[in-house]
């Protein structure tokens, strides 16, 4: 009777600590950092190749798109001034005009910052008092 005692607490506990280690990869695979550009380039190599969430104003005058290969290519600005070259392979979204702002999810190589997800907020066309919000997905 012990036996089966022992064998039930030691199969319940391999369960509660396969569940507890696949709690914490997945929290660690999502997780992300939530930047400015000002604190990207603060942490520097640290930050490098790592999921980031980075926030800026688009620069409309840097938007290039490549409709062929879907490459969208723009830089976002920070409240000082700072810059941040970012590359997106999917779609334009309608809604990429200079000042809207933008929350990029992605990787930085130390040059430029690789995005895998874009959400852009920009005052709606028709009533300034309400913002409009369109996120785009990379291309897998």
């Amino acid at each position: 009777m012990n036996s089966n005692k022992t064998k039930f607490m030691v199969g319940g506990g391999l369960i509660v600590l396969a569940i507890v280690y696949l709690i914490y990869t997945g929290v660690q695979s999502t997780a992300a950092y939530f930047l400015t550009v000002d604190e990207l380039y603060a942490k520097g190599e640290a930050i490098e190749n790592r999921m980031v969430r980075i926030s800026g104003k688009v620069d409309g005058e840097t938007v290039d798109f490549n409709s062929r290969d879907l490459i969208l290519a723009f830089d976002i600005t920070s409240e000082t001034g700072e810059r941040l070259s970012v590359v997106f392979n999917g779609p334009r979204p309608d809604q990429m005009d200079h000042g809207a702002e933008a929350i990029l999810e992605g990787k930085y190589d130390g040059e430029i910052f690789m995005a895998q997800s874009l959400l852009l907020k920009c005052p709606s066309r028709y009533d300034e008092s309400v913002i409009e919000e369109v996120q785009v997905e990379a291309v897998k």
